[in-house]
């Protein structure tokens, strides 16, 4: 899972337990003039965040979220914010939000929401994914094969869960390193290759007959 995290991050809980709970995410600040660039199809969830509370918050929150949705936001949208009345939250959820989550909170409620939120994607993927003689239970990172199994790191994680939710379909490298490493990194074209023979490795480990194929000029792809 990767989510969109925008606005203000001063509580470092938040980015803390989303890295223990594997769940990969980029932040940006608030949008201003420019239009936010929100990808189709990069990101499960959007929290949006704001430093503000009560009433200023609502007002802020109803401004900004029609906007969002005007820039072609599509996926669910969490708000967090402090001290919203009752009201408060009906005129944010009526802007545009599909969930409210008022301060203060347990951050582990915040990670349920999260969930529930990417159970709303039109295609709801399950736990397990197969392929030919894989196994992988994505929810202890753990890959299987005919001759054991091996943990995944997150990185690790998130290509072959792309790789088996696609099987016999190329992936451009942008994909990848988009889905993976986030649509700001620059440094990530040198990590796939990296990753990719770590993967490598793994699938001969646990003597699997599944191969990642490299097609020239324009990505990857798994045969298993």
């Amino acid at each position: 899972m990767r989510i969109l995290l925008i606005g203000a991050t001063e509580n470092e809980q938040i980015p803390q337990a989303l890295r223990r709970d594997h769940i990969l995410f980029d932040h940006i600040p608030l949008p201003g003039a420019e239009p936010l660039l929100c990808p189709e199809g990069l990101y499960d969830v959007a929290v949006l965040l704001t430093d503000r509370a009560g009433k200023a918050a609502a007002q802020q929150l109803t401004a900004l979220l029609p906007s969002l949705r005007e820039d072609g936001m599509s996926v669910p949208l969490l708000v967090v914010a402090a001290h919203l009345s009752a009201r408060d939250r009906i005129l944010v959820l009526d802007a545009g939000a599909d969930d409210v989550l008022t301060q203060p909170f347990l951050i582990g409620e915040l990670l349920a929401r999260i969930r529930a939120l990417s159970r709303r994607s039109p295609v709801l993927q399950p736990r397990l994914l197969q392929a030919g003689d894989l196994s992988l239970d994505r929810g202890h990172c753990i890959l299987t094969g005919p001759k054991g199994d091996v943990r995944l790191s997150c990185k690790e994680l998130q290509l072959v869960e792309l790789f088996l939710l696609h099987t016999g379909q190329v992936l451009p490298r942008e994909t990848l390193r988009q889905k993976v490493w986030g649509i700001d990194s620059e440094s990530a074209y040198n990590a796939i290759e990296v990753y990719l023979s770590l993967v490598r490795r793994k699938l001969r480990t646990i003597g699997s007959d599944a191969q990642i194929h490299a097609e020239r000029g324009v990505g990857y792809y798994i045969e298993a």
